[in-house]
């Protein structure tokens, strides 16, 4: 594969994930699009690192933007933060839209175990998309908070990963690619 097309397929996936990191209720799946990539194209290991660490990057910037804007004390570069009236009015609006066990379940792990919980609550899919919110209304420590979700979006990427060999081991066997 050409490296220039590798460079671009990564920069792609990077900002792709970027868009997932900071928007809910997403209506493309960057994950179905990175198996697909994974399975159909099958690229060289050094390729396959290069795109999955630039997933993982843009997980984590999209995510640490959507943190920031939830953090009342320190806003996203030219943004604006939350009010505490719509704080306050937040987590009944995540628990309708998310679901209350999940929701509760974040804060639980989130508030027992900081960053901990951050990166574990980061690696499962569908939970992930409330991690950024409830760890920036809780005032979680910047740092911790991008390490962790840095930390949990690469194994996020490692499962997708895993889920893409799956799939590829299972066309062979039942079609025999």
């Amino acid at each position: 594969m050409d490296p220039l097309l590798s460079v671009l397929i990564a920069l792609g996936f990077c900002l792709f994930f970027v868009a997932e990191g900071l928007v809910l209720g997403k209506l493309l799946q960057p994950a179905v699009f990175y198996v697909a990539y994974v399975t159909l194209v099958e690229p060289s290991t050094v390729v396959l690192a290069v795109v999955t660490c630039a997933a993982a990057l843009g997980a984590t910037i999209g995510q640490w933007l959507l943190y920031r804007t939830f953090t009342p004390t320190r806003p996203p570069p030219g943004a604006s933060y939350w009010s505490p009236e719509r704080l306050e009015r937040l987590p009944g609006v995540l628990r309708r839209w998310a679901g209350k066990r999940w929701v509760s379940l974040v804060e639980r792990q989130i508030d027992r175990f900081s960053a901990y919980g951050i990166a574990v609550c980061t690696a499962i899919p569908g939970v992930r998309t409330v991690v950024p919110i409830i760890a920036g209304v809780g005032s979680q420590p910047e740092r911790g908070y991008v390490i962790a979700d840095a930390a949990g979006n690469l194994v996020y990427m490692l499962l997708l990963l895993g889920a893409a060999y799956g799939v590829l081991g299972i066309s062979r066997l039942f079609v025999g690619l």
